[in-house]
């Protein structure tokens, strides 16, 4: 029996489409080791860090459009203002949240926004049952801290693979690159520096700067601490300081005599009398605000105060351009052809779909004091 032509039709497509490849899968291992599939590119995305945005940023033009959720906790107004004007319509969609930290992440609050993604820091991937929760419900979790940690062997790792699950890998290169071709250039000098022989300044970079007595101090490790090493500087405070940050007396600031001072600040510090910086301050006022951080008692008396080379610097900026700020003031002869705000400039016009406006670094001649 002949079948008819199109019953005969129908029995070839079918085996046409039975012979067809299996759609592709995305696939990446996440920075905790676990394997993150997905069956297209992220959509409905689920962040756990405020500065997970501006990485978004970098790689999608429109990064409100991905979101659904977005713990921005520590997060001023005045930068979740300049972000939204992106895209407001896209951007008030997104759910804000204030999770502040690991055992307050809610599992059945975030499958309520159904992401196709949730991506989270290490810090709050050590919620383990919020993590099996999500996965169990079929979501999938991305274990990436998606800011550049620059004393790591792969700093941009986060990057990449963020920029595999959205589909956007090219652009994840391309910054990737960008980043890693200007780290190289300052720390193959600052080897050169130590070659030398010569001794390297000492730091006292103090965090959240001017919000108690003198003087917070940043350690070692996950921080902005580590600029300060990668810069070729040696920072006082952290033989003592287990933590990332602790407080030191005056007496032991007075007693180290820092080379250089570097505080950091944010638009949190305004109602503190803190070094204010950041999205819509002012250069005037941030310059103003450092003065005041200066005059406490221990700082006060340091050379570096004594000397002009006390500096504030954003806590929330790219931490490439921070690290050649850092450069430039502790090392200014070495450095001099650096130009952090023309690196700045360089991100903005290559990667960025808005660029912040405001004051990001402040520094005080002797004069200002």
């Amino acid at each position: 029996m002949i079948a008819k032509p199109w019953l005969r039709a129908v029995w070839l497509c079918c085996l046409l489409l039975l012979s067809l490849p299996a759609a592709a899968q995305i696939e990446i291992v996440d920075q905790a080791g676990r394997t993150v599939r997905l069956a297209e590119p992220a959509r409905r995305i689920m962040f756990s860090e405020p500065g997970d945005f501006t990485v978004l940023a970098m790689l999608d033009e429109n990064p409100a459009s991905r979101i659904v959720a977005w713990n921005r906790w520590r997060l001023d107004q005045h930068t979740v203002n300049q972000w939204r004007s992106i895209d407001p319509e896209a951007f008030d969609r997104i759910t804000q949240m204030s999770i502040d930290g690991p055992h307050n992440l809610n599992a059945e609050a975030l499958i309520v926004h159904a992401p196709d993604l949730v991506v989270l820091d290490h810090f709050f991937g050590s919620a383990k049952q919020a993590v099996s929760q999500l996965e169990q419900a079929g979501i999938p979790v991305a274990i990436l801290s998606l800011e550049a940690n620059l004393r790591l062997r792969h700093p941009t790792e986060g990057i990449e693979k963020l920029a595999v699950l959205i589909g956007r890998e090219e652009r994840g290169k391309e910054v990737s690159a960008f980043i890693q071709e200007h780290l190289g250039r300052i720390t193959q000098r600052v080897a050169q520096i130590k070659a030398s022989g010569v001794e390297l300044p000492t730091v006292l970079m103090e965090p959240h700067a001017g919000s108690g007595p003198c003087c917070l101090s940043m350690g070692e490790g996950r921080s902005m601490g580590d600029l300060v090493v990668l810069a070729g500087g040696q920072l006082i405070g952290s033989e003592i300081i287990e933590d990332m940050s602790g407080q030191l007396s005056a007496e032991y600031v007075i007693a180290s005599d820092p080379a250089v001072y570097i505080g950091t600040g944010g638009q949190h510090m305004k109602a503190r009398g803190g070094l204010l910086l950041g999205a819509d301050v002012d250069a005037a006022a941030s310059r103003a605000s450092l003065k005041r951080v200066l005059q406490r008692v221990g700082l006060a008396q340091t050379r570096a105060v004594r000397e002009g080379r006390a500096h504030g610097i954003w806590h929330s900026g790219f931490s490439i351009v921070n690290l050649e700020l850092i450069a430039t003031w502790l090392h200014p002869e070495s450095f001099k052809d650096i130009d952090p705000a023309a690196t700045l400039a360089e991100i903005d016009r290559r990667f960025m779909a808005k660029s912040l406006t405001g004051t990001f670094w402040t520094s005080l001649a002797p004069a200002e004091k």
